[in-house]
This record gives C-alpha cells, structure tokens and sequence, in this order.
C-alpha cells in the first residue's frame, strides 16, 4: 500500500515496540557509522535519506577518474557491482519492483532520527546495488560482491537482508574478512517458514534476525532455529517507497525486521564507540526481551528475545547497571566473568522450554586469571551434583552440558586479581516435529509401530510417518492395542498408498481403541500429527500381511 506522507506522522508502531531511548541521546560530532546496504538500489534522494548518503573520501566526484585506486570509477556514493557502474538508483521502468534497499534504508533513518540528535551528521548509509537492471527476477547473484565492496569501502555495518540455504568456501572467507575488519554483518533469517538455516544469517560472526508481529509471535514466513540470534518486529513496516521522493508503504518480512536491528547496533556504537563487534552483539542480544508466551515449538528458535533499543543503548552488562540479574531464563545469554567486587560470581540459568542442553562458548579473557576456576553444577542446592569443572587459565572453546539448566559458579583465586572476559550461552533446542521419529519409516514385514515417545507423553507438533508396504496381492490388517490421543486434535491418518495426497481410509483419534482397520490395497502410508497445547502417552497398533 502506498502513502505520500511524511514517515513521521504514519502509524510506525515498530518505533514504539523496539523501546527507542526515552531521551534523545547526544552524539559527539566526530562519532560516525557507515551502514552499507547490500541489496537491489536505493532512491538517494528520497526526503527521508538524502542527508544520510554515503560519499568516499578518497574519490573526486564525476572526474572520470579512480582517484582512490579501488579500481572503481567514480564510486562517490557507493557502487552497482551487478552492473559496474555508479549509478545505485534503481531502474525507472522498474520501480515497484527494485523497492526493497530504499525501503530498508528509510527504516534506518526513522530509528535513527528518533534517538539521536543530528542524525543525519552521524549516520551514513552506503548504498551497495547488487541487481542488475535487466535482471529477470529478485534473485541477488552478485550479494557476496557488494559484500566485498562494502568492506573494502570501510563500511562498519553490512545490512544483509537476503540469503540462501548454502555457502560456498569463497564467501565465508569474505565473512571472514568482515570480521577480522572490526565490522558487523546483520542478515535475515529468511522468509521460508522452516527450521532452516539460512546465509550468511547462520554464519557464527553474523546477527541473524526473525521477524515477530505486533503481538510478538513469530510471523508465518519467517524461518527460525538455533541459528537465530534475534527478533524484531516485521510486519506492516512503514517506510520510504521508490515511487517518488516522497512516497512511503507497508511492507512485511525478515528483511526489515534485520533493518531494524542494523538501526540499533549502529546506535549502540555511537554511544559506545570503543566497543568491539562482540561488545555490540552482547548488548543487543543480553538485552532483549524475554518471548515468553509464543508457540512451544518456537522456544529458543527465535534468538535471545525481542530487541530492546534503549537497554541495548544502555547496555548494562558493561556499563555496571544494577539492574545486572543471576537469574538467566532467556534461552540465550551472557555470563560476565570478572574479578570485579561488584560483578556476579555466579548465575542459575535456567531457560523457559524444552532443551537438550546449554552450550557455552567463552571470548578471550584478558588481565591474570590465576587459578580462578569455572564450575558448573546441576542446581544451586547445597547437595547439587558437580557437572564440570575448568580454569579460566585454560577454558575450552566451547563447553556443551547435557541438562536443560544449571548453576555457575566463578571462583575467584584472590582479590589481586584483575581479569575481564564473557561466557555466551545458549540453549539447544529440539526439533519438536522430529523428536520421537524420522521423517519417514518403510517397513515390509509384520510387526509393530509406537508413536515413539515410549513412557513418555509424545511431543507437541509431532508429524511422524510410517509407510508400510506388503507383498503384492496382499492386504493389511491393523489392530490397536493402546490409544490415548487428543480427541479430535492429535491425529492418526491412514492414506491409501505412499503419500499424503492418496485418500483418506481412516482417521483415529482419542482414547478409545479403535476398530480392526484392512487396507485396500498392499500399501498404507500412517502419517501421526499432534498440536502444541495437550498431548496424551501415545498409541501402539500391530499389522500382518493377509491374502487379499
């Protein structure tokens, strides 16, 4: 939907839901971020980003000539690496479809102009176009390219809102490469509603973002899993249009939700202008907010929570706030690991869901550790049992423990000690769909199926399949000798041959068992499917082969 009216007097909901900074917040003049948009182009001069785009240093304006040696012509205000050439406006003849860089960059400066004074002196937004004008859909095939400008332009941001299912050795090493510079690359999850990874998003040194609606569920298309690092808000996003200098419209999807969060990571540099990549990440993630009612079989999948703007701005885990909790029951988070008197020395982290376990994975730690060592237990209770044990001087890279919480403890050798360093964890997630069976057992001979969850009761959003198939001329006969189901909710279909598009022989559900079933044929196809909210001990049926 398009609007022509200011930004400022639209319904921008996000703005308030990301809890922007109370108080504008004051940047010295010198403190600058480079955000560089990898994407299909961008109108410059829309009202709402002509003050905030990027111009080389190094390059004279229109001159004809590669004044900075980059090999590049010309590159004042960015470059179109698909069509190598300066010009990053989208295609006139094309506008509606080449609409999704302007839209990102009008985010940002929406964000950014609600926090800080002077915005415009402190944002820069490079505009990287990465789709060729004749280009025959949205496809970004040179994405890794503009990536590669972008670090070499000195870009300290790299929007990636876009990603594909695989990454190539070549394109990690650019990955590589942007953090080995200092600089922080913040990429989508994707818009593929699955647990599925997606890059650069999955990449360790990336921030991947999902999207969450207005009432902070996960919206329908956005993926999510273990990879992810954060959410924010993604629907009916309101922000410039390339129709005009002056038009706006709604947009929805992960690509502006990972704007959003590109938004607040430049605004926690400015005000932190010392701290690394990590330091950022960790203000971002330890402050976000806790989802705490959404769908089960999203916990831990959608990162550490909600972006929260001004906590990130404030940024207490290094910042010293009071406010600093033990408690930890995000499903992912940071322990502070300081020799400091007024630093916690021990945390219960115990997140809100079902896990396998909690990974952690330590930073560098810096000053003299002595023998200070980490340890972690299975409760706080006095008689808990002691899981592991490991100095600071040689804590491994990553430390994996099999319970769903723990306590932590660090003891500090002596107060002479001075040393600073973070533990990050996170809690491994279950794949709910899976969790008691395959995607699909074959089966040819007589015998007997279980829902799998054994004493157990089975998983919420189970969808588990048997195929079973018996000699040619040959029917089956199915007896249940156990049934306890959510009546009329948690299923069990049995479809006339190999898939789900065959028809329907029978449905069975709830807790009585359920008559003798034959098959019409040689073949049956069992397909098990349950929902989030109650969940019974299961079903066991026995089949055999009869002559038909």
């Amino acid at each position: 939907m398009l609007c022509q009216a200011s930004s400022a007097n639209a319904d921008n909901w996000f703005l308030k839901a990301v809890n922007l900074p109370a108080e504008i917040l004051t940047i010295p003049n010198k403190e600058k971020v480079v955000i560089a948009i990898i994407d299909d182009g961008m109108r410059v001069t829309h009202n709402d980003l002509k003050g905030f785009i990027w111009g080389n240093p190094n390059e004279i304006p229109d001159n004809g000539i590669d004044d900075d040696g980059n090999g590049l012509i010309d590159d004042v205000h960015g470059w179109d690496v698909a069509d190598n050439n300066n010009t990053v406006l989208p295609p006139q003849a094309r506008l509606r479809q080449f609409y999704h860089g302007t839209h990102l960059a009008g985010i940002i400066t929406q964000i950014t102009q609600a926090s800080i004074v002077s915005a415009e002196s402190h944002i820069r937004l490079m505009p990287v176009k990465t789709l060729s004008d004749g280009a025959p859909d949205s496809y970004l095939r040179d994405a890794y390219k503009g990536v590669e400008y972008a670090i070499d332009a000195g870009a300290d941001i790299i929007l990636t809102s876009w990603g594909v299912g695989t990454i190539s050795a070549a394109e990690s090493r650019i990955l590589d490469k942007a953090k080995e510079k200092g600089i922080l690359i913040i990429a989508s999850a994707g818009n593929m509603p699955e647990e599925k990874k997606q890059y650069p998003a999955a990449y360790p040194s990336v921030i991947a973002v999902s999207a969450l609606d207005k009432n902070n569920n996960k919206i329908k298309q956005s993926n999510f899993g273990q990879f992810v690092d954060l959410s924010a808000p993604g629907v009916d996003i309101y922000s410039a249009s390339t129709i005009s200098d002056t038009d706006y419209e709604y947009k929805t999807g992960t690509s502006f939700a990972t704007a959003i969060t590109a938004a607040a990571a430049a605004l926690v540099k400015l005000q932190h202008p010392t701290f690394s990549v990590e330091q950022v990440k960790v203000c971002l993630k330890s402050t976000a907010d806790n989802l705490n009612n959404i769908d089960p079989i999203y916990k831990g999948k959608l990162g550490a929570g909600k972006l929260n703007i001004a906590e990130a701005v404030n940024c207490p885990f290094f910042t010293g706030d009071a406010s600093i909790s033990s408690e930890l029951v995000k499903p992912q988070g940071y322990l502070h690991l300081s020799s400091k008197e007024n630093k916690i020395k021990s945390w219960v982290i115990k997140p809100q869901g079902d896990f396998k376990g909690l990974r952690f994975n330590a930073s560098e730690i810096t000053g003299k550790v002595g023998g200070s060592v980490l340890k972690f237990f299975s409760s706080k209770a006095s008689d808990s049992k002691l899981i592991a044990s490991y100095p600071l001087s040689n804590l491994p890279e990553s430390i994996y423990i099999p319970y769903s919480s723990t306590f932590v403890s660090l003891g500090v050798e002596n107060s002479s000690l001075v040393f600073d360093g973070v533990l990050q964890y996170e809690a491994e997630t279950i794949n709910f769909t899976k969790q008691y069976c395959k995607e699909t057992t074959y089966l040819n001979v007589g015998g007997e199926i279980v829902d799998g969850s054994g004493s157990n009761n089975y998983s919420f959003h189970s969808s588990c399949k048997w195929l079973i198939t018996a000699p040619e001329g040959k029917v089956i006969k199915i007896n249940f000798t156990e049934m306890d189901t959510e009546g009329k909710v948690d299923l069990i279909y049995f479809f006339n041959g190999a898939g789900t598009h065959k028809k329907i022989m029978a449905i069975f559900s709830g807790s009585k068992i359920p008559p003798e079933l034959t098959t019409w044929r040689n073949q049956v196809l069992i397909w098990f499917v349950s929902d989030e909210k109650q969940q019974g001990q299961g079903w066991k049926l026995h089949y055999t082969f009869h002559d038909r």
